[in-house]
């Protein structure tokens, strides 16, 4: 440390002043240079300080996260689990933190702002004094200077001269001690300034390390806790790794399970075709669960519905495709394409969807057996007559539920208790658009060719509308297998069995429907030469009153027109008889002529059956007597024609027949107006040839040669359950014919109130669902029901106008 200038050589102004004077100065700018340095590497190290708390607090944020993910650990117990372990660390670390953030402000308080104070105010104002210094000895010189230079002649300039350096004399010598007195000042504080303000910050290094050491002093037997835990940890994790490292027994396991035929989860990996786009190959897992087909995206968390219900698909193999492994998902409204990674995982899908298909049929069935169990009637409800009034007051009598009643009835159809393709006992399935029951196996098959194919129905899960009970009644599997099975072959397709293979039966349900292999080709000129005319079997409209009374006057009709049957029956009309009838002029082919009835042989198929009055919309005519159809050339017999006419005859065998020959259901007539067959069947007034027709593929968009579609003729005749099955099926309120009517002005103009109430109310649904209504409004499905329960089996109730008239 230099020492202290001496007040004496300042007054002086000795070289030996002015040495120790430039001394001093140089080791203040010195101290200022250093003192400054250190404030601002206290300044950088606050700094970083408060960046090593910023990364040391988000360290102690991501130990929190990381203790939130062990939250849910059940492995040990609350006090010693993972996350309450992290969470004290936490805490300590967040603890010794808030210590260091201590420290930091005492950094700041007692090193950069005491320092910065000293170099600001001690040093400036020796900086200061050295200025004032400096210029006094700069005017001390110019005065002595002048003084010197001032001729002797000149007395006053003189006087001046020697007044001006006494007065610079003594400001500098003021001046002079003054600026050593700050020196001095400054040497003697500087050592205990510094030395105070080192030892502050010495004192908060002590605290903090203390208050450190106090912390983890009493957080030490927690750690001593954790470490034993940890020991336990790592010799339970050693333990299950020697257990997973015989993993690879696992695979041999699975194989094993696979070969035995243990039970294994529906589920999977398959791929799968897109529907949209190129329709590349996607793998998804798959998965069968609560009677749904799901599927999901590998690495996603959410099922997508594929099949809403498996109990309404089926499943079949594919083999028009290059890939191998493939299979179809059909379901009433649209297929899926699969593909399998190999053979046996083809046939564990297959069996499984079959099975989950089957399971839900049956879990369906289950819970309607037991519904139909709790359905009793007491006995209190009966007659004084009855004979239940011998059993005891509380007794209970089981009433049969709607779906048995109509199970039996259906089942009382000739052939209808075995199924129609393979013959299988008691059937529980029906195609409502060929009228034949059918087992659960063929009922798959028939549900894979599609609904343009086989509409399938349970007899006892689905709910049936009256019209479609009435198509059911009409045919049966003895009507159906004469057409369909008129000629079996093996050549082309063994006939199925209630034990073949899925294969077999599958190619014979496809020869017998889809190709028509076994049907019998309509008879021509050639194989049909004695004939020389051809006409379809009236079936008679009638009331269930009169069931009795014309059941007897057709069987004596039936004797006398039977009375010239031919003993060879004609090649290929199963369902025709030929008859030498003698008919009059009206024939059109004079009298004593071979012809060929159609429908004659299976027109009593059901009558005795009581069958919800199945035919009970066709009210019996006054002016309908005739047994036939007009009678028409063999030249024009084709199954067009031959369709047309069973229509009008009220014949569905006799339809079912045309159709099995590829009749087209949408034909047009053109020698009677363009009417098609559906047309043809609104005149004759049948509910249940119009809704076979409808099921078998018939429009009712088509207009005849005065634009009139089949909903123009259901109102112009007046026939409200038509016009109800047209609406239901979406016909076009809209449609005008030739003279601009349209079918609600043309009922109007009837005074047809039941027909103008569906029309508007069917025009208001319309309406509902263009405003962004509810497509299915239960008014209008209840009151469409109503009016097709009513025109079904209450006929009566519709004809009010007309008996208003009369």
């Amino acid at each position: 440390m230099k020492p202290t200038i001496d007040f004496k050589e300042c007054l002086k102004d000795s070289p030996k002043f002015r040495a120790s004077l430039e001394s001093a100065e140089t080791d203040v700018d010195v101290l200022e240079a250093r003192l400054e340095r250190l404030v601002k590497l206290c300044t950088l190290m606050i700094e970083t300080g408060k960046s090593y708390k910023r990364a040391s607090s988000d360290f102690v944020t991501g130990v929190r996260d990381l203790a939130a993910y062990f939250k849910d650990d059940n492995m040990m117990s609350d006090d010693t689990n993972v996350s309450n372990c992290l969470n004290k660390f936490a805490h300590e670390m967040g603890e010794m933190l808030k210590y260091f953030n201590i420290l930091m402000d005492q950094a700041n308080r007692s090193v950069c702002k005491n320092l910065n104070n000293f170099v600001k105010q001690d040093i400036k104002k020796v900086k200061d004094s050295q200025k004032d210094f400096e210029k006094a000895s700069s005017e001390l010189d110019n005065a002595i200077n002048r003084n010197a230079g001032v001729p002797r002649t000149k007395t006053q300039e003189c006087e001046e001269a020697g007044t001006m350096l006494k007065a610079k004399k003594s400001c500098f010598a003021h001046t002079s001690v003054d600026h050593v007195f700050q020196i001095n000042i400054l040497n003697s504080k500087k050592r205990y300034e510094i030395l105070e303000t080192m030892l502050s910050f010495m004192h908060a290094h002590s605290t903090f390390f203390h208050q450190g050491h106090d912390l983890f002093k009493e957080f030490e037997p927690e750690m001593k806790n954790v470490a034993s835990l940890v020991e336990n940890l790592s010799a339970k994790a050693s333990q299950e790794r020697k257990e997973m490292e015989e993993r690879h027994s696992l695979v041999q396991k699975k194989d094993l399970a696979n070969v035995e035929g243990e039970e294994t989860p529906m589920e999977g990996y398959l791929l799968k075709r897109t529907s949209k786009g190129f329709k590349s190959w996607v793998r998804r897992w798959f998965s069968i669960e609560n009677n749904q087909l799901l599927y999901m995206k590998r690495g996603s968390r959410e099922y997508s519905v594929m099949e809403e219900d498996v109990k309404l698909c089926t499943v079949k193999l594919i083999y028009d495709t290059d890939r191998r492994f493939c299979f179809e998902v059909l379901s009433p409204t649209r297929s899926h394409t699969l593909q399998a990674e190999s053979d046996q995982n083809l046939q564990f899908w297959l069996n499984n969807i079959q099975v989950a298909i089957t399971r839900a049929y049956k879990a369906m069935e289950h819970r309607s057996n037991s519904v139909d169990a709790d359905e009793l009637i007491p006995n209190s409800s009966s007659t004084p007559s009855s004979p239940s009034l011998t059993s005891t007051p509380n007794s209970q009598q089981k009433q049969p539920s709607k779906s048995q009643q109509r199970m039996d009835k259906l089942l009382a159809i000739p052939g209808n208790n075995h199924c129609c393709d393979c013959g299988s006992p008691d059937p529980r399935w029906s195609s409502i658009n060929l009228g034949v029951t059918l087992c659960i196996e063929c009922s798959g098959i028939h549900r894979s060719f599609g609904v343009h194919m086989s509409k399938v129905r349970s007899i006892t899960l689905d709910a049936w509308d009256p019209e479609l009970f009435k198509v059911m009644s009409e045919l049966g599997n003895d009507v159906v297998n004469r057409i369909y099975e008129a000629n079996l072959n093996d050549s082309i397709a063994v006939k199925a069995t209630p034990e073949c293979s899925r294969s077999i039966r599958e190619s014979f349900i496809r020869a017998k429907y889809i190709d028509k292999a076994f049907v019998s080709k309509l008879p021509g000129p050639k194989s049909a030469s004695k004939a020389k005319g051809w006409s379809v079997k009236r079936k008679p409209k009638r009331s269930p009153s009169k069931d009795v009374a014309s059941s007897q006057d057709n069987s004596d009709e039936e004797a006398d027109l039977t009375s010239g049957i031919m003993e060879a029956p004609v090649e290929g009309a199963v369902l025709s008889v030929s008859n030498n009838s003698s008919r009059d002029s009206d024939s059109g082919l004079g009298v004593s002529t071979d012809v060929i009835v159609f429908g004659k042989e299976i027109e009593n198929i059901g009558r005795n059956i009581d069958l919800e009055s199945s035919d009970g919309s066709d009210i019996e005519d006054a002016d309908d007597t005739t047994s036939t159809t007009s009678w028409e050339d063999m030249s024009k017999l084709d199954p067009n024609l031959l369709l047309y006419k069973a229509a009008q005859a009220r014949n569905l065998p006799v339809m079912l027949e045309a159709l099995a020959n590829k009749a087209d259901p949408n034909w047009v007539n053109q020698d009677d107006k363009g009417m098609t067959p559906l047309m043809k069947a609104v005149d004759t007034g049948s509910l249940t040839v119009t809704e076979f027709l409808l099921l078998n593929g018939a429009k009712v968009d088509r207009k005849d040669k005065l634009g009139r579609t089949p909903l123009h003729h259901a109102t112009i005749k007046g026939h409200t359950g038509q016009v109800c099955q047209f609406l239901k099926r979406g016909a076009n309120l809209h449609d005008e014919d030739d003279s601009g009517q349209d079918p609600l002005k043309i009922a109007i103009s009837a005074a047809n109130a039941d027909i103008v109430t569906l029309l508007r109310l069917a025009k208001l649904n319309e309406d509902m669902k263009e405003d962004g209504g509810n497509p299915g409004d239960e008014t209008f499905n209840d009151v469409f029901k109503d009016f097709s329960h009513m025109a079904s089996e209450n006929p009566e109730k519709l004809k009010r106008k007309e008996n208003q008239d009369q």
